[in-house]
């Protein structure tokens, strides 16, 4: 029996979130018990999703939003970081510490959540850019890739 047919389920911001109203396309963690979520705080933390159409957007913190699970099988958007780096169709994206992705350098510790399937050659940042997320976010490009 097919319960839900995406991996996308509505879920309410963590007591104290601020920030949220421009959260569309952050990474973020569930809470232990699912109810729950918050943006990622910490570019080593392994997301469970990212945020779709989240509450507020018109500038006042909302209730919640969309969270689309690391397993989506499809293209997302994803909010680039502020430096994002040179994107290529293909590229690598990492986490950052204020819940954005930019291109992967090969430095120990990055996180790799998504793949690019566009490209960002001006290196413009702050925006919604379309990717493939990693179904097991890992510290290395080589680890994450290995999804099969």
């Amino acid at each position: 029996m097919i319960i839900k047919q995406t991996p996308v389920e509505r879920r309410l911001w963590a007591s104290g979130a601020i920030g949220t109203d421009k959260s569309e396309g952050k990474l973020v963690k569930a809470s232990a018990d699912g109810k729950t979520m918050s943006l990622l705080t910490s570019a080593s933390d392994i997301p469970d999703g990212v945020v779709s159409n989240p509450d507020g957007r018109d500038g006042a913190d909302g209730n919640g939003g969309d969270l689309v699970r690391m397993s989506h099988p499809g293209i997302v958007q994803v909010r680039l970081n502020d430096t994002p780096g040179t994107i290529e169709d293909g590229t690598d994206l990492v986490a950052c510490a204020d819940a954005t992705v930019k291109a992967a350098t090969g430095a120990a510790g990055e996180v790799v959540v998504a793949k690019s399937v566009a490209p960002n050659t001006s290196g413009q940042g702050g925006c919604l850019h379309d990717a493939i997320l990693v179904a097991r976010p890992a510290a290395t490009p080589e680890a994450a890739s290995d999804n099969s």
